[in-house]
């Protein structure tokens, strides 16, 4: 197995994946708790949105992806603390319209079709080592922001009313995570691609909480499962010739298959 990294793109690929999908995962278990799994869709479709426009206008198309998601995270978490919608009734919303503009930016751009392609599979096989340091930069310090903040995301999350008179400011500590997760969908997304980058924030989470009842096994196991998904994935692509992103996405689907049966020997 080894010798399928010896090339140095490969690699490259490994390390970009073992980190998008870390980083992803451990995000993945609080939005898999807050019941908001939908949200990463959203967020990956409002920042191919920008990306789309991003093609058309001839501009950066990192920065725009990113100043997208971030203002889908500001609507998304405004929005959820109005109780005339619900947050998920929004979120859907927004995916909508996002995936609505980002077509149509597309098909007014000469060549923004082969590039979305690339963004909605995504081909980690071509990350440069100047990306992929930059971007574990960026999601290093969104997860280490997001650990120093353990206690408080989790507290307004799921005990919002107890948090609220605790004194807690629920608004902005929910606005924090969304950012967190909107800066890490955005540069994460410009590496892997929409399906693989939502696929690292749901199926790796739900395999820790099916096998574990404890939050720091739960993280544990998530973690686990994505860098796994991510060997093997690359693994069978580079055997089968098969593409990268999807690869990944089926061997993480394979973790969740056995971890729903041990699940159900367990009773």
């Amino acid at each position: 197995m080894f010798e399928v990294f010896a090339a140095p793109f490969m690699r490259t690929a490994l390390i970009t994946g073992l980190i998008i999908g870390g980083v992803c995962a451990y995000l993945g278990v609080h939005v898999v708790l807050r019941r908001i799994i939908f949200v990463g869709a959203a967020l990956a479709q409002v920042s191919s949105a920008g990306v789309g426009l991003a093609l058309l206008a001839g501009l950066s198309a990192p920065l725009m992806s990113l100043l997208f998601t971030l203002g889908g995270v500001a609507a998304f978490s405004l929005r959820g603390r109005n109780r005339a919608t619900s947050q998920e009734t929004f979120i859907g919303l927004g995916y909508a319209l996002a995936s609505a503009l980002a077509v149509l930016f597309v098909a007014k751009s000469a060549q923004g079709e082969a590039h979305m392609l690339e963004v909605l599979s995504g081909n980690i096989l071509t990350v440069a080592p100047a990306q992929l340091w930059g971007a574990a930069g960026i999601c290093l310090a969104a997860v280490a922001l997001s650990t120093l903040c353990h206690k408080q995301l989790l507290f307004s999350a799921f005990d919002p009313e107890t948090a609220q008179a605790s004194g807690l400011r629920v608004g902005l500590w929910d606005l924090m995570f969304f950012v967190i997760l909107g800066v890490v969908v955005a540069v994460a997304m410009r590496l892997a691609g929409t399906l693989l980058v939502f696929a690292f924030l749901v199926l790796p989470a739900t395999t820790g909480l099916l096998l574990c009842r404890q939050l720091g096994r739960i993280y544990a196991v998530a973690v686990a499962a994505a860098l796994v998904a991510t060997a093997a994935g690359l693994y069978a692509s580079f055997r089968l010739d098969l593409p990268t992103g999807p690869a990944i996405v089926a061997c993480s689907a394979l973790l969740l298959l056995l971890a729903w049966a041990i699940a159900r020997l367990r009773g």
